[in-house]
């Protein structure tokens, strides 16, 4: 059911039905990783979606007498887990490792691409599991990012890595960092204050395998 008090009914039906096909991809996405009513939070993804670059696999499952989990790659978009599979633990690991590798990718393709555009020079990029943190950026203009940034939609994404590219002229967020950064992300903080709540863009199967995640 959808809501909108004071829109007139067909106002949000004219809405609702221009954004028809992504809805469902929203939902079926959701589905997958057990995040709708009725789906089992518990169960393995049978995707996974790294929305900030629109890349996306198929995942299978073949039990194996294994104590772990391996996961193979089968072509361009899908892969295999196999061995503990009924394992949550050893399921999850298979997977992160996988989208750590891939993310990790893409997050160092985008940053040369954003840098390259806004003229902020770096010095080198480490992809890291931060639980607390999108980013960060040292004084020898060192940039650390959190492969969990591929989880995201791609305007915060992209927020984050000009952020962290604008501390390699201003390491602080004086007046000065903000000004810098609205200077190539007009509306930056109403955008950065969605981060606040950006843990939710990420799959629960991969929200269980974190203590805490980025906030």
């Amino acid at each position: 059911m959808v809501t909108a008090p004071g829109i007139p009914a067909v106002t949000l039906i004219r809405a609702v039905s221009q954004r028809r096909d992504w809805l469902v991809r929203v939902c079926e996405r959701l589905a997958a990783e057990g995040a709708l009513p009725g789906s089992r939070p518990e169960a393995n993804p049978d995707r996974l979606v790294l929305t900030a670059f629109a890349r996306e696999w198929r995942v299978g499952y073949v039990a194996r007498d294994r104590p772990d989990c391996l996961l193979t790659v089968r072509g361009p978009d899908a892969v295999v887990v196999s061995g503990a599979v009924a394992d949550t633990e050893a399921v999850t690991d298979a997977l992160i490792a996988f989208c750590r590798d891939r993310a990790g990718l893409l997050l160092r393709q985008a940053l040369a691409a954003v840098s390259r555009e806004s003229g902020l020079a770096y010095t080198g990029v480490t992809i890291r599991a931060q639980r607390t943190r999108w980013g960060s950026c040292t004084a020898k203009a060192r940039i650390n990012l959190n492969f969990t940034l591929a989880f995201l939609p791609w305007e915060l994404c992209r927020l984050v890595l000009l952020h962290e590219l604008c501390h390699t002229k201003e390491l602080n967020h004086s007046g000065r960092f903000w000004a810098l950064l609205e200077s190539h992300v007009p509306g930056c903080r109403s955008i950065d204050a969605r981060l606040a709540a950006g843990r939710h863009y990420l799959p629960l199967w991969l929200r269980r395998g974190f203590t805490a995640a980025p906030r």
